[in-house]
């Protein structure tokens, strides 16, 4: 499998679902909802537009990365499952109102959470495997 080829696709899916939560924050300010879920829309709608673009340009560099094959297959599973761990987390949070800063309250809250968790975890990785890799390209 050609994983920068798998890069782009999954990284326009989390694209179009940051770009689709740009309605619903439009119309939360339309409808003059209050600043807190006007905030967690405009995280949902800009982080996953970044997220995915983030992807984009990962998928990108590839071919510049002194990785061996098993690393870059972490690479991009880890910046794919990252981007779609917050494509669960954001708009579901902002839908339901819910940050996921704490596993608690069990229910949506937890899945917010594990979504951020899961977003966060794989953001990491995959960056410090972009640093090592480009660190051994120099």
């Amino acid at each position: 499998m050609d994983l920068a080829k798998y890069m782009v696709f999954n990284g326009s899916i989390v694209l179009l679902v940051g770009l689709l939560s740009g309605a619903p924050m439009g119309s939360a300010i339309n409808r003059k909802k209050g600043e807190e879920t006007i905030r967690a829309w405009r995280v949902a709608h800009s982080g996953l537009v970044m997220g995915g673009v983030m992807i984009l340009a990962v998928a990108l560099v590839i071919p510049l990365l002194t990785l061996s094959g098993s690393l870059i297959s972490i690479l991009a599973w880890t910046f794919v499952v990252s981007g779609y761990g917050f494509v669960v987390a954001l708009p579901l949070g902002a839908w339901k109102g819910h940050r996921g800063l704490k596993p608690r309250p069990r229910g949506i809250n937890t899945i917010v959470y594990a979504g951020n968790m899961v977003g966060a975890g794989g953001a990491l990785i995959g960056t410090l495997l972009l640093i090592y890799g480009s660190w051994n390209s120099i």
